[in-house]
């Protein structure tokens, strides 16, 4: 009776610890998933800038404003990123530029958004994870 009490106490030892680890997801994991999308969008943000502006715009501080997955059970998505402009050696005029990206209606990335701003000098900051 003993012996079957102590093999029941270490089965149930065995079978209540579990090495199974809660997920948590850091703000460095955000950071680079947020860091991926930004590089794999930066061609089409530089097409967009083109088509904007006429020209090829110089361009820091990007990042992913907002994700949104649009139908559930679909990987259609909008994304939103920002930037902001300048000439040359980060001289003025800078701009802050918002432009959403949508895969609902081709495969390629798509603007359907595109919001620009002049920034006041007092505006301008250093990024604080510039890309």
């Amino acid at each position: 009776m003993r012996k079957s009490l102590y093999i029941l106490i270490a089965c149930l030892t065995l079978f209540s610890y579990s090495p199974v680890k809660a997920e948590t997801v850091t703000k460095n994991d955000v950071q680079l998933r947020d860091d991926l999308i930004f590089i794999l969008l930066y061609p089409s943000i530089q097409q967009e800038l083109k088509k904007q502006y006429g020209e090829i715009k110089q361009n820091y501080c990007g990042k992913i404003v907002q994700i949104k997955k649009l139908p559930i059970g679909t990987y259609l998505f909008n994304v939103t990123v920002q930037v902001t402009t300048f000439e040359d050696a980060h001289s003025p005029p800078h701009d802050l530029v918002t432009i959403t990206f949508s895969n609902e209606k081709t495969v390629e990335w798509e603007a359907i958004d595109f919001k620009k701003r002049r920034l006041k000098p007092n505006e301008i900051t250093k990024c604080t994870h510039p890309l």
